[in-house]
């Protein structure tokens, strides 16, 4: 299983700045993250599409549309995946995934709405452990996910 050290030491090698922030109470929702540091959340959720492994990222504000996903994308059938799944997939656990530093590599989509975040702007993202934030700027955030999809796929 992977956690918050390897995702560490995946960022150290592609030499951006970024801080993990580590909590006493967990983080594993939106809603705790964002009590613990009252800034921008983007969550990371894993689909389930026409039996492939998609990474959704978000604000974590926002619910996945899965009507507009499934336009965007073409896939017709989309589900969450499940604890089990999210953890053999990725190497985390469920409320605990980053958004980078999986396993392997998983096709991912952005929504628009985090893209359209300033570019200075610090964000907090899964850390890989329950009680572990990533805090990165929204350019690097992007300098990583260079392989990312943008995609309106946000309610």
């Amino acid at each position: 299983m992977l956690c918050e050290k390897d995702l560490e030491k995946f960022l150290k090698e592609k030499n951006v700045e970024f801080e993990l922030l580590k909590f006493e109470n967990n983080v594993m929702t939106s809603e705790s993250a964002f009590n613990q540091t009252k800034g921008i959340i983007v969550k990371t959720i894993l689909l389930i599409c026409d039996g492939f492994p998609t990474v959704c990222i978000l604000l974590g504000k926002d619910r996945i549309d899965f009507e507009k996903f499934k336009k965007e994308t073409n896939y017709k059938d989309v589900r969450l995946a499940k604890a089990k799944e999210v953890k053999e997939i990725t190497g985390y656990d469920i409320g605990a995934l980053p958004p980078f530093s999986h396993k392997q590599k998983i096709r991912t989509i952005v929504d628009d709405k985090v893209m359209k975040l300033n570019e200075d702007e610090k964000i907090y993202c899964g850390g890989g452990s329950h009680y572990t934030l990533l805090k990165i700027s929204k350019l690097n955030f992007f300098k990583v996910l260079n392989y990312a999809e943008v995609k309106e796929i946000s309610q």
